[in-house]
This record gives C-alpha cells, structure tokens and sequence, in this order.
C-alpha cells in the first residue's frame, strides 16, 4: 500500500507514533505476563518500522 501525506501531516504522524512507542516500551518493561509481552513486543516492532518510514529512514 502506498501513501501519500504532506511534510506536515507526516511530521504530526511521526509525532503521534514516537509518543506511542514510548508508552508500548514502557508497558513492555513493566509487563509479567510473557503472551503479552511477546504481543506487544510484535506490534513495537511493527509500529517502529513504521516510524522509520514516515522519517524517510526506511524502504
């Protein structure tokens, strides 16, 4: 899928998704409960790759 966004629309979602990140490590950090963990350690790894490409770090 491709999408086209603005500098500034991307700058607000780079914004919105590096404030999420934060809270995922956070909750990964303080989470006992290892299919949990393992979940949410997938979707971090996801969502960072994302935010690679909105920074244009990534394909």
């Amino acid at each position: 899928m491709n999408l086209e966004i603005a500098d500034e629309e991307a700058r607000e979602l780079r914004i919105a998704l590096d404030i999420r990140l934060r809270q995922m490590r956070d909750e990964l950090v303080h989470t006992d409960d290892h299919a949990y963990r393992d979940d949410l350690r997938r979707s971090l790894d996801r969502l960072e790759k994302v935010a690679e490409k909105v920074s244009g770090r990534g394909p």
